[in-house]
């Protein structure tokens, strides 16, 4: 009789711990910041911009890279700019949880370049990660994405800090910790991908162009 309650005891006690290891509530997300130290919105605009001042290059655009036809009609491919000085084109990020009001790590968001007065012709601008799922790597990112389609998993992004106000942006296909970090493919004209052996790390700028077109 002792020892079967001997054994009673143990199983409670295995079970007990068990239990409180499965259920230790996650660790609460940490916001987003700009390089002033401000809280990233869905409803504002940011350039993403080299954190390496000198030799890192400037912020990202919308362009054709080495090896495409420079005088194709709609460009489609994300690039850093060579110049240190150019902030590239401002982006909106948008939470896949629609409630979200603010920008946090480790969360889905979709990339989406801002054009003022946009028009149908040449309007592609969300990104994706072009041809996923896929084997050949480097995968670069294209701006021919669709916004808020959560099945389509190669338009999703996350935010990761890597120092004090810059951060890195992964693709987390299948959610972590399988992610991607985004690099840049210098051999392609400076285009962001994934597979590139190199991480991008950046910083966030506020774009302040109220009511000023903010793209030529």
């Amino acid at each position: 009789m002792k020892s079967v309650v001997l054994l009673i005891s143990f199983l409670l006690a295995f079970w007990c711990s068990c239990t409180s290891a499965t259920t230790t509530p996650n660790p609460v997300l940490q916001v987003v910041r700009d390089i002033h130290g401000d809280i990233l919105t869905p409803d504002s605009r940011y350039f993403v911009v080299s954190a390496i001042n000198g030799a890192g290059g400037g912020g990202v655009f919308r362009g054709i890279g080495a090896g495409h036809d420079a005088n194709f009609v709609c460009p489609f491919q994300v690039l850093q700019s060579g110049r240190d000085l150019d902030r590239g084109w401002p982006v909106i990020f948008k939470p896949k949880a629609a409630k979200q009001v603010e920008i946090t790590e480790s969360s889905d968001v979709n990339i989406e370049f801002y054009i003022d007065n946009p028009s149908g012709f040449c309007n592609n601008t969300v990104w994706q990660v072009e041809g996923f799922p896929g084997h050949a790597m480097p995968m670069y990112l294209d701006t021919n994405g669709e916004a808020g389609h959560v099945k389509n998993v190669a338009s999703w992004f996350q935010i990761k800090k890597t120092g004090s106000y810059m951060y890195k942006l992964m693709f987390c296909p299948y959610g972590e910790p399988i992610c991607t970090d985004i690099g840049i493919d210098y051999t392609a004209g400076r285009r962001l991908a994934i597979g590139t052996g190199n991480t991008f790390n950046l910083v966030f700028i506020k774009d302040t162009n109220i009511g000023i077109k903010s793209i030529v």
